[in-house]
């Protein structure tokens, strides 16, 4: 009976060696509950001055390589803000959406 299921399990993974391997990759953009996060990346890029409309993590483009690409946490109604070098050049890419903790029902700060 074990060399039976020694056998088996050879022949299993004889199997799964043989088989074509498929990658799934999952670009993002599904619906989402409320209060969860996704991978909402985008290739739209915002300006200084600009609403943030979901907060989350954003990567800002700085102009002629000033600094390299970084990465920061904005926040829905707060405005993206300029550069002390780049002023007006600089853009920001959403990454990924985060809810704000304190935006979200059940941690909402009392006013």
């Amino acid at each position: 009976m074990r060399k039976l299921s020694q056998l088996a399990a050879a022949s299993n993974l004889l199997a799964l060696k043989t088989r074509p391997t498929r990658i799934r990759v999952h670009q993002g953009g599904g619906t989402k509950g409320p209060g969860r996060s996704g991978r909402n990346v985008s290739t739209k890029t915002s300006k200084p001055g600009d609403i943030v409309k979901q907060s989350g993590i954003y990567e800002v483009i700085h102009d002629r390589e000033h600094r390299t690409a970084h990465e920061v946490v904005m926040i829905n109604g707060d405005a993206f803000p300029n550069c002390e070098t780049c002023d007006q050049n600089v853009r920001f890419r959403l990454v990924r959406t985060a809810p704000y903790i304190f935006q979200d029902q059940d941690f909402e700060e009392e006013k």
